[in-house]
């Protein structure tokens, strides 16, 4: 199985959304986590599944790729070699402005 990178924000965003399960009852909380580990392996194990974010390919200046999981987009580069993993944000947050914002 291939193997993929968090990179600062995205760890940080993960930290968030640990917490963030940590406080509901724990068959959601642990349900929304095996999803999201296996999503992350997903992505590492094939990078080129998720559809190519063009908003957020022009902000980032690289072509960005997004998968779902329960209510969290991840964001992610599927690079040359490994995938790195730019984001882990719910999806109802202004995604597009909060990566504009990591870019700057």
């Amino acid at each position: 199985m291939k193997r993929f990178l968090l990179s600062p924000y995205a760890s940080r965003d993960l930290d968030e959304v640990i917490s963030y399960l940590e406080s509901l009852p724990v068959e959601p909380a642990n349900r929304i986590g095996s999803s999201m580990r296996r999503m992350l392996e997903n992505i590492g194990e094939y990078p080129l599944r998720g559809p190519a974010q063009s908003e957020l390919t022009r902000i980032m200046g690289f072509e960005v790729r997004s998968r779902l999981v329960a209510s969290y987009r991840v964001l992610y580069r599927a690079g040359p070699a490994v995938p790195e993993i730019i984001g882990i944000l719910h999806a109802a947050r202004d995604v597009p402005t909060i990566m504009a914002e990591r870019v700057q």
